[in-house]
């Protein structure tokens, strides 16, 4: 499918934004998903498995799945936090947050869990495709699509349908839609002009001194209305063919920005998820 650069240009993200806010909210939604899964027999499950042997792109061991700790014979939040990996010992604080229906809040746990981090010193940790669903892959594009279709599949089964509840279907989406705000709010400050509020950031702190090298976080998510850009200019055709210009040679041309070409397919990937999630879903 053929996806114009103008209309995804709104989700695009920095790679230095990627192991933030967006990470724990992909933690969620990935968590979220894994819920839903658990309602196949499980033979049939596929997300919360990682190979026990990765060499060279392949898996040469075993795909094993997430386990309860301490004895629990559900798996929580903080469970799968650890099974994802590279959790520092220090990072022991409950991150799972619930509304008053008994539901995750998603907002609260990215919140939780970026501070769980930072506090320590560290950023998320980037988790791999082969650490979170049965034959995944490094690649976090096919991990989003992966966990994307796992969804809608599982949407069409109607035992798994009927035991999740369409509420828990609804969070996930309610959660990817998040993960898409969160990402085009973190680009805007990188983007040049008509920037738009987005309303305060839901992870902001101002007391927070960031590392060296690293830019603070400011306390408006923003982002660049292009259209609005285009709109308020003298002449509207002619910028409009400026801006298509430039970002095709900054995002596609023979010298792109790699950093912000790959986050653009990351939230391409995204966007063809809600597309798929549209369209393949039987109501």
């Amino acid at each position: 499918m053929n996806i114009s650069l103008l209309l995804t240009l709104s989700f695009l993200v920095t790679a230095e934004c990627a192991g933030g806010y967006q990470n724990c909210l992909e933690r969620v939604w990935i968590f979220q998903s894994f819920l839903i899964d658990q309602q196949n027999p499980e033979a049939d499950r596929k997300i919360g498995y990682q190979c026990s042997k990765w060499k060279e792109n392949a898996c040469e061991g075993n795909w094993v799945a997430c386990r309860g700790r301490q004895g629990r014979p559900q798996r929580n939040f903080d469970d799968f936090q650890v099974f994802l990996g590279n959790r520092p010992p220090s990072i022991s604080m409950t991150q799972a947050a619930y509304r008053l229906d008994g539901s995750l809040d998603s907002k609260q746990m990215a919140t939780n869990c970026i501070w769980a981090w930072r506090d320590r010193g560290k950023p998320p940790f980037n988790f791999k495709g082969h650490k979170t669903v049965r034959d995944g892959s490094t690649g976090f594009n096919d991990l989003i699509n992966r966990i994307g279709q796992i969804n809608n599949d599982n949407y069409n089964k109607p035992a798994v349908r009927a035991a999740a509840g369409d509420g828990l279907f609804q969070n996930i989406d309610d959660t990817l839609t998040k993960i898409t705000a969160s990402r085009v709010a973190d680009h805007g400050r990188h983007l040049i002009p008509a920037a738009k509020d987005m309303g305060p950031s839901p992870f902001y702190r101002p007391d927070y001194v960031p590392p060296p090298g690293t830019q603070p976080d400011a306390s408006q998510w923003r982002t660049v209305d292009w259209e609005a850009t285009i709109k308020n200019s003298p002449d509207p055709a002619s910028t409009r063919t400026q801006v298509r210009s430039w970002l095709d040679t900054y995002y596609r041309g023979p010298e792109p920005n790699k950093s912000a070409r790959e986050y653009w397919q990351v939230l391409r990937s995204y966007k063809t998820i809600k597309d798929r999630t549209n369209r393949c879903r039987k109501h």
